[in-house]
C-alpha cells in the first residue's frame, strides 16, 4: 500500500473513532436535541373487532374452550366451535335470552349428524368488549351446550389458538 492510501484509511478510522467515542460512556446517543421530540399520541381506546379489544380463554380439562357471553343481556355459557358456521343456542338459553322462536324449521348437519333447528337472529352477543349485533343463529333443543360459531367469531376479527390459550380480538 502507498503512503497516500495508508493516510486515507487512517483518516477513515479516525472518523469512525470520533463518531463512536461519545458513546463509550454507555449512554444512548441523542437522535435530536432535547425538547425536539413531540409526545406520542395516546393509544386508541379498545373497540370490538378492530384488533384492540381482546379476550383470552383457557382450555378446559376436557380439551375444549368455553366462554361466558351476554346474549341479549342474559348470561350464556358457550363452547367455542370454530367449525360451526353459525351460533347455536340450546332451547333453554334461547328462552333465557328472550328470543322469539318462529315456526320455521330447518335441518342442519353437525358433528352428530342431522338435527332440526329454528333459524333466528340474535340482537346482541357480547364477550366482554367484543360485541356483535344481528348475529345469525339457530336454536336446537338437542344441544347440551350452546355453540359459539362463525357467525359471531368472524365478526369480532381474529381467533388465535396457541397451546392452552385462545385469544379473540
Amino acid at each position: 500500500m502507498s503512503a497516500g492510501s495508508n493516510l486515507l484509511w487512517l483518516g477513515v478510522a479516525a472518523l469512525g473513532v470520533a463518531l463512536i467515542a461519545p458513546n463509550l460512556s454507555g449512554e444512548a446517543p441523542e437522535a435530536e436535541p432535547r425538547g425536539a421530540l413531540q409526545p406520542a399520541a395516546p393509544a386508541p381506546a379498545p373497540r370490538a373487532g378492530n384488533g384492540y379489544a381482546r379476550r383470552e380463554i383457557l382450555r378446559a380439562a376436557d380439551g375444549h374452550f368455553y366462554v361466558d357471553a351476554q346474549v341479549n343481556g342474559a348470561s350464556v355459557r358457550f363452547l367455542v366451535d370454530t367449525g360451526a358456521s353459525v351460533v347455536a343456542l340450546t332451547g333453554a338459553d334461547a328462552r333465557r335470552a328472550g328470543i322469539a322462536l318462529p315456526s320455521t324449521r330447518a335441518s342442519a348437519r353437525g358433528a352428530g349428524g342431522v338435527i332440526e333447528v329454528i333459524p333466528v337472529t340474535i340482537d346482541r352477543v357480547a364477550i366482554g368488549p367484543l360485541e356483535a349485533r344481528d348475529v345469525r343463529a339457530a336454536v336446537a333443543d338437542q344441544l347440551q351446550v350452546s355453540l359459539l360459531g362463525q357467525s359471531y367469531l368472524e365478526r369480532v376479527g381474529t381467533v388465535e389458538i396457541s397451546g392452552d390459550r385462545m385469544v379473540l380480538r
